[in-house]
């Protein structure tokens, strides 16, 4: 008997344990049950956005009612890589930087001018263009560095023993050899102020007044000027139709390059090119000519204040039709647009508009100066360092580039009977350009600014002049008109810090 109450009281014990652990369970099961159910997949989903795309253009005579910002935009095309700057080391070949550095020896070959690709020499600096680099460098660099001023561009490094100087050293090397024997040109001083208006200017219907030259139809000169925007890295040489164009805006693009604002009128070249993306001077600059600007896209940030301008916007990305790429061309050299194309298409989508615009001031006769027969400008040295040289049996001056002429891809020298150093300040901004974090630049245009001008061999100092709705006034510094010989002005901006070469490449200065 007694063990049978032994065993009734375990089972009761064993019983009352189960019990708890279940009622445990429960609770725990109750805390994880929500107390209601969720709602269906189907409600999750929410209807697809509207894609907003950037509009194509902007009436000049309406820009009252603004339009919201993009909120999609396309893939844009493969931005120009910032250039990184090799220095070529013993045993060097252009096989092995291209293994080294991810790309291959034509790009390198094209990117430097080479004309032997057998032979490079020790010392020389080699632009290399590629994705790799910063992998490279940062594989090499066993701590953070500070990143490189705008204005410098960084160097590439070979691993793992060779090593490269900076362009900041080398311009130090340099200088270092030996002081200049000659003064160099001061930088002009700013005009602050406004002064008075500028003269008003007038044509005959048959001149143009870009050029100053006649034309077989006046009919041309009542559209918009076409203002297509034209690459000047190495890899975008030789350039297509630039010698057609009646007037040719230079810039500074992300203080490593420049790019060229290229202004066709007279002339409707079947080909352009190669074609290259809009920046913020463009913003300023279009309204004055009443033009139509063509490009390749853009950042965000400068595509929005484009639209927000009076500027008839042929973006390639939202107006393919006047646009084609050049057979047997890789992607730096192979965009390119049909101007007459372009002026159908204007046509068509009621772009166009018969403006008329005031030009500038032309005379026959030569202008009396100082010398002027040559101009160096201290644009980025590895890329960009330009000259211009007067040829006396052409009466035109010739464009140089690093060292090298400056050809048109469809035959000659390129050239200019006018050269324009239009100074203007230069802002940094915060707007990144590419991959590489380059921002852009802000390139105040408009008001009143120093200029210097040169035709025939003569160089005068003077002033430039524009509210931004009218082409710039050039003036003398006592404020009457200048004079510029009929024919091709190229206009070369620069920033108010720029000392501009008379007599050699030591004397131009960037600061």
């Amino acid at each position: 008997m007694k063990r049978v109450l032994i065993i009734i009281f375990l089972v009761m014990i064993i019983f009352s344990l189960v019990a708890c652990q279940s009622t445990d369970q429960s609770a725990a099961a109750a805390e994880t049950v929500p107390t209601e159910l969720p709602p269906s997949t189907a409600t999750l989903i929410s209807p697809a956005p509207t894609l907003t795309p950037i509009p194509t253009q902007i009436s000049p005579t309406d820009t009252s009612t603004p339009i919201p910002p993009p909120t999609v935009t396309p893939t844009p095309a493969p931005p120009t890589p910032t250039p990184h700057i090799y220095i070529v080391q013993a045993g060097d070949t252009l096989f092995d930087l291209a293994q080294t550095f991810d790309t291959t020896v034509e790009d390198l070959v094209i990117a430097n001018g080479i004309r032997d690709k057998n032979f490079i020499r020790t010392g020389q600096e080699l632009m290399i263009v590629s994705s790799k680099i910063a992998e490279v460098a940062m594989a090499d660099t066993p701590t953070p560095t500070v990143a490189p001023a705008p204005a410098e561009t960084a160097v590439a490094t070979k691993p793992p023993s060779v090593q490269a100087r900076t362009m900041t050293e080398t311009a130090t090397a340099e200088a270092a050899v030996g002081e200049n024997p000659k003064p160099a040109p001061s930088p002009p001083t700013p005009i602050v102020s406004s002064g008075p208006p500028p003269p008003t200017v007038a044509h005959p219907d048959n001149i143009n007044p870009l050029t100053g030259l006649p034309v077989d139809n006046p009919e041309v000169l009542r559209h918009r000027p076409l203002m297509v925007r034209i690459g000047n890295d190495p890899g975008a040489r030789p350039q297509v139709a630039l010698n057609e164009a009646d007037v040719v805006y230079e810039e500074i693009t992300e203080w490593w390059v420049t790019r060229f604002t290229a202004i066709y009128l007279g002339a409707t070249p079947d080909t352009v090119a190669p074609i290259r993306s809009v920046r913020l001077i463009n913003v300023q600059l279009v309204p004055q000519y009443q033009g139509a600007l063509a490009h390749s896209g853009g950042s965000d940030a400068v595509r929005w204040e484009v639209s927000q301008a009076p500027i008839a916007n042929l973006d390639e990305y939202y107006n393919p039709t006047p646009y084609f790429y050049r057979p047997n061309e890789g992607w730096q050299t192979r965009l390119a647009i049909d101007a007459q194309a372009a002026r159908d298409y204007m046509a068509a989508k009621g772009l166009d508009a018969p403006v008329v615009l005031q030009g500038f001031f032309f005379s026959d006769t030569p202008e009396q100066g100082e010398p002027g027969e040559n101009i160096y400008i201290a644009y980025p040295r590895v890329t960009s360092a330009t000259e211009w040289h007067y040829d006396p049996a052409s009466g035109q001056y010739l464009r140089w580039i690093s060292g090298q002429p400056l050809y048109d891809f469809n035959g000659g020298q390129v050239s200019a009977d006018n050269v324009i150093i239009y100074f203007a300040e230069h802002q940094p901004t915060n707007i990144v350009e590419d991959v590489n974090g380059a921002t852009s630049i802000r390139i105040i245009m408009n008001g009143r600014g120093p200029a210097w001008f040169f035709r025939e061999g003569k160089l005068n100092k003077g002033y430039w002049q524009t509210d931004g709705t009218r082409t710039p006034y050039f003036a003398y510094e006592d404020g009457s008109s200048y004079h510029l010989k009929p024919g091709r002005t190229w206009v070369e901006v620069a920033p108010l810090t720029y000392t501009i070469g008379l007599n050699s490449a030591d004397e131009a200065s960037s600061k």
